[in-house]
């Protein structure tokens, strides 16, 4: 939450300064700018709905990248049946729940050439053990990454 309110005001800074300079027409005026309203709608949302990217503690699957690699290429190899020929990459953007499990799992740029296959990686991932949680200042938060899988 404290890296989010800071970037909001950096945003805001960079917003004041660069305004104040195109908006001079050859006189001295100053623009105010309500800042309140601005971060109302920050500042009223639930932090439990709140997916967080950067944090202290990033959410870790079970012994590691390796091991969730190896994890949802070995359900693919025995879920799916198309071979991939071409070296291809498949990106997700993820969201792992406080407890560890996986909630939502979306393909970026998805190929309609692979769809069995993005459609393995999806339901490999929901499947997955638990994840060990993100953590800021102790306290567990959602957290939302993009997790690259290569083929061949």
């Amino acid at each position: 939450m404290k890296i989010l309110f800071l970037l909001f005001k950096v945003n805001i800074l960079i917003l004041l300064l660069t305004s104040s300079i195109f908006s001079q027409t050859g006189r001295d005026t100053i623009q105010i700018i309500d800042v309140k309203s601005l971060m109302e709608p920050y500042l009223n949302k639930n932090p439990d709905t709140i997916a967080y990217m950067f944090v202290q503690q990033v959410a870790v699957f079970p012994d590691g990248r390796d091991a969730l690699y190896s994890y949802v290429k070995t359900y693919l190899s025995k879920n799916l049946v198309q071979v991939v020929k071409n070296k291809t990459m498949i990106l997700c953007m993820v969201t792992i729940e406080k407890n560890g499990c996986i909630s939502e799992v979306e393909i970026l740029a998805p190929n309609n050439y692979y769809l069995d296959l993005e459609n393995g990686i999806k339901n490999a991932l929901y499947s997955s053990p638990a994840w060990t949680s993100a953590s800021q200042d102790g306290k567990k938060l959602r957290y939302k990454t993009i997790l690259p899988f290569h083929f061949p």
